[in-house]
């Protein structure tokens, strides 16, 4: 259950308080863990694969908000989501969990007839904007594996050279396009009709130190429709990444380097069954550094492909539901980068839930991902606290077995 700002204003949800006290705070949180089953897979060189179990949080968070009526239709607003590692927090991988106060979706901000404007830290529109499309979502066969540039971005804008892991090609981005930024100032305008606008700027990370460097900045826009069963939405995202440290840094000194993204997503929802797509394409500039060494044309785009998804449910009973999904990103477009083809990779996908009720399900999946020779896409987001899979190099097929329950509270 999502229990962001701009999910309950884009659902219409979002009204002030009758008949309160000046302010009140809510607590809400969900607990989501699992055991895994691992496969690594054998990689392009030949290395072979091992299995590992773990116990996994996956995404369990607590949260407080609450709102004041400030009257003449004005409502302040406010929020403070943690992530919680229910499982210990360790799992011995580098980008381990980060637990700690406000590290989710945490802002402050103003409700009205004109919309609603937050500043803090949230998930951008264009994330927010197919998230509800990921049948597996926040587990370990979530489609962030393969979209939005995928788990293994660049660590730099031009890795030095080729990083994650050393001698081969880093997946497609150098932050990810379905992330959540700091420093963010949105926008969510009235429903209208089903139709409903997102605009956020991101300031970029507060990394700068010297008058030289460059800091960091994004535009994330999302158009989204929903009307009974059908939905429909469009977004947009564009990085200016700085030369300071952050998460939209990385640049290099005396480039402009810029990367951006677009994605359409459509879904239909019955009592029976549930079906949603989405395709997605990104490109950047990151060729005018490589340019000066004269392996790659000025302006040209390194690390942009497409990308798409699929994704299905069916409600075999009222409490029981099957769910497929099929994920896959293509080819970079490495330009002037010689013996890089076969940088794509595939996702599939099936799951198994029961609802006890509607704030507990228990749950089962399986999930492979499949890389091309070159490619380095990873199974598993240790960022969000499951059970990230070692990257075993270039052309692995990392799987994984997960039973688990989620209780929403």
């Amino acid at each position: 259950m999502k229990k962001s700002l701009i999910a309950l204003a884009v659902a219409g949800a979002f009204v002030a308080p009758v008949a309160m006290a000046d302010s009140n705070v809510v607590v809400y949180g969900v607990a989501n863990v699992s055991v895994d089953v691992t496969n690594t897979g054998s990689n392009t060189a030949g290395t072979p694969g091992f299995s590992s179990n773990k116990v996994s949080s996956n995404t369990s968070r607590l949260g407080l908000k609450g709102n004041e009526d400030l009257g003449n239709g004005l409502t302040a607003v406010w929020q403070v989501e943690s992530l919680i590692s229910i499982d210990g927090g360790s799992n011995g991988a580098a980008a381990a969990p980060t637990n700690g106060l406000a590290t989710r979706n945490t802002f402050a901000g103003l409700n009205g007839g004109f919309g609603t404007v937050l500043l803090g830290r949230h998930d951008t529109p264009y994330k927010m904007a197919t998230r509800s499309y990921d049948l597996f979502g926040d587990t370990i066969a979530d489609n962030r594996a393969v979209m939005g540039g995928g788990l293994n971005t660049v660590t730099a804008a031009v890795p030095a050279p080729n990083r994650a892991p050393a001698g081969t090609l880093p997946t497609g981005a150098a932050a990810s396009f379905d992330g959540r930024q700091t420093d963010v100032l949105a926008y969510v305008s009235p429903n209208l009709g089903g139709f409903t606008g997102i605009v956020a700027y991101v300031a970029g990370a507060e990394g700068q130190t010297l008058a030289t460097q460059t800091k960091g900045s994004a535009w994330s826009l999302a158009g989204m429709y929903g009307n009974g069963p059908f939905s429909m939405n469009l977004a947009y995202e564009v990085h200016d990444l700085g030369t300071a440290p952050g998460t939209l840094g990385g640049g290099a000194a005396g480039f402009s380097l810029k990367e951006s993204a677009w994605k359409l997503g459509a879904g239909y929802k019955a009592d029976m069954f549930e079906v949603n797509a989405v395709y997605e394409k990104t490109k950047d500039n990151f060729g005018g550094v490589l340019a000066v060494l004269g392996v790659a044309p000025v302006n040209a785009d390194l690390f942009g492909h497409h990308a798409y998804y699929l994704s299905g449910r069916v409600n075999v009973t009222a409490n029981d539901a099957i769910k497929l999904a099929y994920g896959k990103a293509g080819n970079l477009a490495v330009v002037g980068i010689g013996g890089m083809s076969n940088t794509g990779a595939a996702q599939a996908s099936v799951g198994y839930d029961h609802s006890f009720t509607k704030r507990t399900t228990l749950y089962a999946l399986y999930t492979q991902l499949s890389n091309q020779a070159n490619a380095t896409y990873a199974l598993g987001n240790a960022g969000i606290g499951n059970g990230n899979v070692f990257l075993n190099g270039a052309g692995s097929k990392p799987s994984a077995f997960s039973l688990g329950v989620k209780h929403s509270f």
